[in-house]
Formats: structure tokens, sequence, C-alpha cells
């Protein structure tokens, strides 16, 4: 999302009046330069809606094709013989509050079945597949690398982010085919097995354990299902409360009305009580305060992530949340990131030290422009108020600095990026389309338009970046008030991968202070866990030390591991939940009939498996032990009641309750 200017806004921000900027508009709306044929190192995008102006909503139809990849380049010429790799149905329309009055338009569009119009998924440019996909004009980035830079950052870490690739489009409306310029295609933020990986949720789902998750949220999309946040932002009574909007599910949808308030009051309610928990006076009790509702490392990585980047635009329109089911983990994770055009000194806000690499954190824009529009939520103030988040965001930035966030990775990511742009001339043909290098589109009074280029452009990111980073270096301590005591340990990683028929946990520290042991814990469900092992540490350590645990009797199904690092002194701190689908030839065990008279059959008993009988004063009446696959178990001993059945195989125990009617 975008920031919300008026027209005399963006003629101040500008430093023009009104009647210059309505000149300047114009002149950049007019598509003056007429490119027929393209020969590319990036993918083309071809969109013909067949002539009309595509809206801002409702979607069009249009057809969708993509030029051919031959020998690692693609070619298309308007009006000539072309070749595609993809030609099929889309629906389409604008993207965006700002972005949508520029002259270059961001687009959203969705893959459909050709015949129906229904969505279909569809892997593109072999991405995975997926129906709903983002074409970003990207026009007041002028580097064209912000949004993708970011999205890598944030996938460095080992979290979701939207998949990107450069293209070039050729797009018909007004009744002809022209030449758009270069776009970043991207994965739409939304929940599936390949982006935001939760459980679906649909209008029949209505136990209380499936309306637990999934849900994806919005911050500041004043839609259709949303509600006003309980709590003011600046702890200021007379600010207008954020607003929280239910992306996934669909619920405007629903024609369930019943089912559809269930859903939607139990996430509001979830959302409220976080919040409630985070300003609360407990707010930093591990049980009862907010870590009772939040995947604290999700928010210290997309915090992290947004101070990287100084994003102006953080914590507010742009901001998506979301909460997986309660058998997944069931906390409200942060993610996935977008729109980062205003970020890494392009866009000053409302005081100048936002856009310079030294000086100030994104999260206290909140402090500095008290007058921003009034959709931006408190949570990283808070959280900053808790020594154990501090200590983790500060563990968490060096980790990722010796490694993902260095800035050989960084530079290195940033001009592969010029590479792609440069070859074949794409970038060339983007501002000979859109001569915008020497035109103010972001405000910014320390950027330099005079003799622009797009090496220019990247340049500045490149020290602007540098500079950044260093400062975050030497200031990270700094990101809060607080003074607190570094962690007792900084991980660098935690694995964990199947080893024949066993599953191998594996993790490794780069700094150890006064470190106890680490207690290997594992999981069926993510939410009741079981010590396995235990590992003595290293103690005291400053360089890399690795370590491995095996679990020899992985349980069938997905096994769900954690470790619980506890200090010489006692204190103890869990890592993430890891999770790994393990499946065994085991047998499961099935009782029948039920209810019975004379007798009960069970089948499918591993040999050596050991069945206990209880009845329901929780007296045992029967222990068995049986070495066959079937067993028939006579009941003329038991009463007409009810009786619990246990089968235990060593690995598992499964339960059943069985009546007697005679």
């Amino acid at each position: 999302m975008e920031t919300f200017l008026q027209p005399h806004q963006r003629a101040k921000m500008f430093g023009l009046q009104k009647t210059t900027a309505l000149i300047l508009f114009l002149l950049l709306s007019c598509s003056c330069i007429a490119q027929t044929s393209v020969t590319s190192n990036i993918p083309i995008f071809i969109i013909d809606p067949g002539g009309p102006e595509i809206p801002n909503d409702p979607k069009i139809p249009a057809t969708f094709r993509i030029a051919a990849e031959v020998a690692g380049s693609y070619s298309y010429t308007i009006g000539g013989t072309n070749t595609y790799q993809y030609d099929g149905k889309i629906g389409i329309e604008i993207r965006g509050n700002t972005s949508a009055e520029w002259p270059k338009k961001s687009y959203g569009f969705e893959t459909q079945d050709p015949v129906t119009s229904a969505s279909i998924d569809v892997s593109l440019l072999g991405f995975p597949a997926e129906s709903d996909w983002v074409l970003n004009a990207c026009y007041g980035d002028k580097s064209f690398i912000r949004e993708v830079l970011a999205q890598e950052m944030f996938r460095q870490t080992g979290r979701y982010a939207s998949r990107t690739k450069y293209v070039e489009l050729f797009l018909n409306t007004g009744g002809s085919l022209r030449y758009m310029g270069v776009y970043i295609f991207m994965e739409k933020v939304k929940r599936g097995k390949d982006r935001l990986d939760m459980k679906k949720l649909g209008e029949t789902d209505t136990d209380a354990l499936k309306i637990s998750g999934g849900y994806l949220l919005q911050v500041g999309e004043n839609e259709d299902m949303k509600w006003n946040s309980n709590i003011s932002p600046n702890n200021n009574a007379s600010n207008p409360k954020p607003i929280f909007h239910v992306e996934y599910p669909k619920l405007e949808k629903y024609t369930n009305i019943t089912n559809r308030d269930a859903q939607f009051n139990y996430i509001k309610n979830f959302v409220n009580n976080f919040e409630a928990a985070l300003n609360g006076a407990n707010a930093n009790d591990p049980l009862i305060g907010y870590r009772k509702y939040l995947n604290v490392d999700s928010m210290v990585d997309y915090l992290l992530l947004q101070e990287f980047t100084k994003n102006s635009d953080n914590w507010r329109a742009s901001t998506f949340f979301y909460k997986q089911r309660d058998d997944e983990g069931g906390l409200l994770n942060l993610g996935g990131p977008w729109d980062f055009d205003k970020s890494m000194g392009n866009q000053q806000w409302c005081y100048e030290p936002s856009v310079l690499p030294t000086g100030t954190w994104a999260w206290k824009f909140n402090t500095y422009c008290p007058d921003r529009p009034p959709l931006t939520v408190s949570w990283p103030e808070k959280v900053l108020n808790d020594c154990y988040f501090v200590q983790r965001v500060i563990a968490r930035y060096k980790q990722l600095r010796l490694n993902q966030w260095s800035d050989a990775n960084v530079l290195a990511f940033i001009e592969a990026q010029r590479t792609t742009l440069k070859s074949n001339n794409a970038i060339t043909r983007n501002f000979t389309k859109w001569n915008i290098l020497t035109t103010g589109i972001m405000y910014n009074e320390h950027y330099t338009l005079a003799g622009n280029t797009h090496d220019k452009e990247v340049d500045y990111l490149k020290t602007w970046i540098q500079q950044h980073l260093a400062w975050m270096d030497s200031d990270i301590a700094t990101i809060s008030s607080l003074t607190c005591a570094p962690l007792p340990v900084t991980y660098n990683s935690f694995e964990v991968n199947k080893n024949d028929n066993k599953v191998l946990v594996s993790w490794s520290t780069t700094a150890e202070q006064n470190n106890g042991y680490f207690e290997i814990q594992r999981s069926g469900d993510a939410m009741k866990f079981s010590k396995i092992g235990m590992i003595e540490g290293r103690g005291e350590s400053t360089s890399l030390v690795k370590y491995e645990f095996t679990d020899d009797n992985p349980l069938s199904g997905i096994n769900y591991y954690r470790i619980n690092q506890v200090d010489r002194d006692g204190t103890s701190e869990l890592t993430r939940i890891k999770g790994i689908e393990f499946k065994t030839n085991e047998l499961t065990p099935v009782l029948y009939p039920n209810p019975a008279d004379n007798e009960i059959h069970l089948m499918d008993l591993m040999p050596g498996s050991k069945i206990k009988i209880v009845d329901v004063k929780g007296r045992v009446i029967q222990n068995i032990t049986v070495n066959e696959k079937y067993y028939n178990l006579p009941l003329h001993q038991f009463h007409d009641q009810m009786y619990y059945l246990s089968v235990d195989d060593g690995r598992k125990i499964k339960s059943f309750t069985f009546l007697i009617n005679r």
C-alpha cells in the first residue's frame, strides 16, 4: 500500500505549484515513445484486455501471454509472428493508492480458467502454482531494487517472502498495444502451501480447533470484515485507533452469517487479547503477557527487516500478520513483508532524519510523526520495553550480520540485480518510456536529481545501505531505552532432518555465556512437548559450536522439535519450533464393533502391543500382551457399561472408548 496524499500535498512535496504539478503529470502521462519490438534477457509479458482501460476495481477479463524463452532470451514484436510459453486468461485490476495516480500503474491479476473464468493455480516463471499475482510498476523507486532486496533479505531469515522476478510488459489499453517498461512480477501475500503455510479455513468449519486458524490480517485496510483496535497509538487517547482487516478467509463472501461471525469474532478477540496483554501490567510475563499470543521470533525478524530497510511505511497499511491453527502453533506471526519503495533512503517522511542512514530507528516514526495517517500500531514500542525481546533482537541481528545480512551478501545481491536490469538494455528501455530519472517522484531533500542515471540510483542505494548497517552495528544496543544483559546463548542455526529411520536434530551457537545444557523436546501436536534428550553446553564460548541429537524413535506423522536451553542458574529459554513429517509403516489399531455384545475385535496391531482396559471408575480390568496383528476379546465377564481401552505399541498409545450393550 502507498501513502495517502492529496494533489496539493503532492505538489508541495515536490516543491511545485499546483499548475506546474499538473503540467508535469500530463507530460509523464504521455506515451510518446513507441517501442514495437523487444529482445530481452528477462521475461516479456503481453496483457490484452481488448482495449478498455483497466479499472481499480473490479477485475476485468484479459488475455495473458508470456513470450517463449529461446537460448536464455525472450523476444516479442507487435503484430509479428511470436511464440509463447504461456497463453491463458486472467482477471486484472489496478493496485495501489498513491501509485494508482501515477501514469505507470501497478496491477494485480488472477489466472483463470478460459471457459468458466474460475481462478486456477498456475506455475508462472517457475514459481509454485498459485492464482494471485502482482505486477509492481516500481515507479517511485528508480533503482528497481528496494522491493526485491527487502523480500530477499526476509527470505534469508528462513521465513516466507514473495518471490520476485523482473519482466517487461506490453499492454493493450486505449485500443493499441504499447510497451509499458520493466515491472517486478511478484507473488501476492496470501495463504497457501508455498506462501503463508497454514491450514485452510472454510465457511463450514465451526469446531473450536478449526476456527483457531488460519487467518491472514492486514493493518490499516478500511475494507469489509474489519474492526478498530482498542489501543490508541503513542499512548494518546485522542489519536484515531488502527484498523485490522481480515484478508483471509474471505468472510465477506460467506452466506452462513452464523459461521462468518463465529470466525470473525474468534480472531478479533484473539488480536484484542494480544493487544490487551501487550499493554497490560503483566505485559512481559512469559505465561500471561504478550508472549502467550505472539511468535516472538517472527516479530524479531520482521522488526529487524523494517530497521534494515528503514521503511517509512512500516507498521501500518502494508503490515500483514497471520495466525495458524492451534495444532500448528496457534500464535500470531508477522509477515509476509510488503511495500518497500519508500525505504532505504528513498522517501523522506515528516521529519528530516527519517531518510538518513544514521541517527534514528524506523520504529520511532510514530513518535516523530504524530500526524502521520492514523493507521499505525504501537507494537514495536511495546515489545522493545521487554528485555527478553530486546535480547533476542540484538542477538538475532548479530547472527544475521555474520552471513545472510553481511555486507558482502547484500552488495553482491544488489549488483546481480543491476546486471540483470542492464542486460539487453531493459532498464534503458524503461527510462526511455518513462523519462523520470531527473524528476522528483519521492520527496527527499538529501537526494540529488541533476544528471541522474540508473547507475547513480544503484550506487546511492549501496552507499546508503553500507552506512546504515554500519550504524546499526555500532548502535544496535540503543534500539531500546532499556539496558539488558546479553542472552546466554546466541544461536546460529537450528535444523531437523530425516536420517534413515531416525530424525537428526542439529543446532549451532556463536556465543554462550553461563550455559548449562540443552534439553531436546518433541511433540506430536506442537502444543504438548516432552523431553527426549539432553546435551551439555559449552558453558562459555565466543566461537562456533555445533551440536547434534538423534531421535531414534520418531512419531508417525509430523514431529515437532524445540530446544530448551538451561543456564547454570536454572533459567531457561526455548527456541522456535521446527517440524518434520515422518511416515512409517506402522499399523494403526482398529476396534469393532462398537457398541458390542459378546466380543470385540482388534486389528492392525503391532506384535508385542500391550492392551489395557479400564472401567469408568478408573479400575484396571485387564492387561494383555498380544503378539499377533489381530485379537478377539471375549466380553462375557464384562458388565453392560462403558470401558476405556488403550493399545501401547511402545512408540505411541491409541485409545478407544467402547460400550457393551447386550
